[in-house]
């Protein structure tokens, strides 16, 4: 409901318009002279006021004055009654910032087409207003997200150049060796920083549509966890796999679920000691409605051996957050992992839960399972 504030001295006319306006729906408030008027305006803060110039004391003019000097109350439209028509009495108005003019006597007409002219206007500048500050926003992210990679680019590159005038100068063949891991996986560290960035701006400035595929999960997982393989047996992790073995297709966008589960599994190994336990499971949850497969979800669960404080945990979605540095999160990225798997989990359709407790933290990702048309 529109609220509106009529200030007029004249109380036949000030009780006639507040009947005529809560006959239209408006909650109407009145106000017997100016300074009333001003200090209504500023504790209601009304959506439009109407006010008569004519008034002892404290007249129009100088309630639109105070009015448009105060922030608060400085864009709420402003309808002027008058008996005046002189030409200079209009332009005296309209320059301290009145929206329109009602010359007594008005009709009924008159003043609702006046009311909704105004309303309709300030409902266009405020969605404007909106805008603007929304594109405001986004220029202050993006500031910050070439600060952010502006520093975060510079730590690998400036490692791999010491690590290279290193390995000018060592000639021990095992010294040798470990530089060169150090230097790839600085390398490594620098892509994963590089694929991030660009993921995010395309994330938050594109509107790619989803390109849904028909997944057999049973095939397509073992071809996704297979790289990780590897660098899993070289840190002696232990990897325990639990898929069953009889998930129904899924139908979703392969691209993004790839991008989820990789970045989620890598997480996991990365963070993972040496000698600690990763699990993958897979399996479908029928609880939600055991009649009916169109309602069922597919889990993905990744648990790794590694915990995060209870204080952290509400942070790691946002963007750009790292939790501190601890023996087990040393290896920090660029903070916006996690961020975009929520981000694409969500464009996807799905959810995303992280529990952490007992040494343990688990990142489950549930997805409804779509059957074909």
């Amino acid at each position: 409901m529109k609220k509106i504030l009529v200030i007029e001295d004249e109380p036949a006319v000030r009780s006639n318009l507040l009947k005529l306006l809560k006959a239209e729906e408006f909650d109407a408030i009145g106000a017997e002279n100016g300074l009333v008027g001003v200090q209504l305006a500023r504790e209601h803060e009304p959506d439009l006021i109407i006010c008569d110039i004519m008034m002892p004391n404290f007249d129009g003019y100088s309630v639109l004055t105070q009015l448009r000097q105060d922030q608060i109350t400085a864009m709420i439209p402003f309808i002027f009654l008058t008996a005046k028509t002189e030409r200079e009495d209009l332009r005296q108005g309209m320059q301290l910032g009145a929206d329109d003019y009602l010359t007594k006597p008005f009709t009924r007409a008159e003043l609702l087409g006046a009311i909704a002219t105004r309303l309709k206007k300030q409902e266009a500048v405020t969605l404007l207003q909106g805008k603007i500050q929304e594109l405001q926003q986004l220029n202050i992210q993006k500031d910050d997200l070439l600060a952010r990679a502006s520093h975060d680019l510079r730590t690998p590159l400036a490692n791999m150049k010491l690590i290279i005038q290193m390995l000018e100068i060592i000639s021990n063949e095992e010294q040798q060796q470990q530089y060169r891991a150090l230097l790839e996986a600085e390398c490594i560290r620098e892509i994963e920083l590089v694929n991030n960035i660009l993921d995010l701006h395309r994330l938050e400035s594109e509107k790619k549509l989803i390109s849904p595929e028909t997944l057999i999960l049973k095939y397509w997982l073992p071809t996704l966890i297979e790289p990780f393989k590897p660098g899993i047996a070289q840190r002696q992790q232990i990897l325990n796999i639990d898929c069953s073995p009889d998930l129904p297709p899924l139908i979703s966008d392969r691209i993004c679920l790839e991008q989820i589960l990789i970045e989620l599994i890598g997480n996991a190994c990365k963070y993972t000691p040496s000698f600690g336990e990763i699990s993958i499971s897979v399996y479908v949850d029928y609880s939600i409605n055991i009649n009916s497969s169109s309602n069922s979800r597919v889990n993905f669960k990744i648990t790794n051996q590694a915990e995060i404080l209870n204080t952290e945990l509400p942070r790691i979605f946002e963007k750009f957050y790292r939790i501190p540095n601890g023996d087990i999160w040393k290896e920090g990225g660029s903070g916006l992992g996690l961020y975009l798997v929520q981000n694409l989990v969500e464009k996807i359709g799905g959810t995303i839960q992280a529990q952490s407790t007992q040494g343990w933290t688990t990142f489950t990702v549930q997805l409804p399972i779509q059957t074909s048309a």
